[in-house]
């Protein structure tokens, strides 16, 4: 209804919405204004929606770039979970090496060098047992079998054949073999 003091439009049917004031009324209690006096010119349905209106086109951006964070936040999670997950790595198997770069007898050497200075190496009847430092040890799985794998690759260029080696962590447990026949396998 428009009242008709403030000249205001309201939804209200018998008090104004923005100055309180009565519509006026007949005897029988009718409000006696019509309900809309002006006429409000409806927008066409294809300037309202479409790719002519700006304020649309800002709105369809808006949602495009937030879809386009949430996908390229969804790949990078899924791309960190798989780079910094641990291998799988199964016990009792031999897997091939995971440093596959060639070593020379000089690199060979200088690996033994380095580790038996810091481990407790002890050979008996040609079988060596190497127990490994807690500064030296490494904490994935992964880098443990590298490290073994290394290790029994340098041992058997510098003497010219494969030895059975035993690899113990810091506490005393077993945790790789190095087998003159299978290979190098995690034995936990």
């Amino acid at each position: 209804m428009l009242c008709p003091k403030c000249g205001k439009e309201s939804n209200n049917l018998r008090v104004c919405g923005f100055c309180h004031t009565p519509y006026p009324t007949d005897a029988s209690g009718k409000v006696l204004t019509p309900r809309s006096t002006r006429s409000v010119p409806t927008p066409r349905a294809s300037a309202a929606v479409g790719a002519g209106n700006p304020r649309f086109a800002m709105a369809q951006r808006a949602r495009t770039r937030r879809w386009v964070a949430i996908g390229v936040l969804a790949v990078f999670t899924v791309g960190f979970y798989f780079a910094t997950r641990d291998r799988v790595i199964p016990v009792g198997v031999a897997l091939p090496n995971l440093i596959a770069a060639p070593m020379s007898a000089g690199e060979a050497g200088r690996v033994l060098q380095r580790v038996n200075g810091t481990a407790q190496v002890d050979v008996r009847n040609g079988a060596v047992t190497v127990r490994v430092s807690a500064a030296t040890f490494p904490e994935r799985r992964d880098g443990q079998l590298a490290f073994a794998q290394q290790y029994a690759r340098a041992d058997e260029i510098v003497q010219g054949h494969k030895r059975p080696i035993t690899f113990l962590d810091p506490g005393g447990s077993e945790f790789a073999k190095a087998d003159p026949d299978k290979g190098v396998l995690m034995t936990r």
